[in-house]
């Protein structure tokens, strides 16, 4: 049973990548609110949406999400 209910609960790649900038997003807005206007928001802000970029420039899997790790 165990199994069954964690393949239905995988995300599928692409889903992956929009939780991943959904999440990129809330952070961005609670950095927005919380933090004063300056540098450090900026920084901040800067820092979030690089991330994003880099997110949405991959199309596939990592070479590290392998499943099986090669010699083991």
């Amino acid at each position: 049973m165990a199994g069954k209910a964690g393949r239905t609960m995988a995300l599928t790649d692409e889903k992956r990548k929009w939780v991943a900038l959904a999440v990129l997003g809330i952070l961005a807005l609670l950095t927005w609110q919380t933090l004063d206007p300056g540098r450090t928001r900026t920084v901040v802000l800067v820092v979030l949406g690089a991330f994003a970029f880099r997110i949405l420039l991959t199309p596939r899997r990592s070479r590290y999400d392998e499943k099986s790790i090669p010699g083991k």
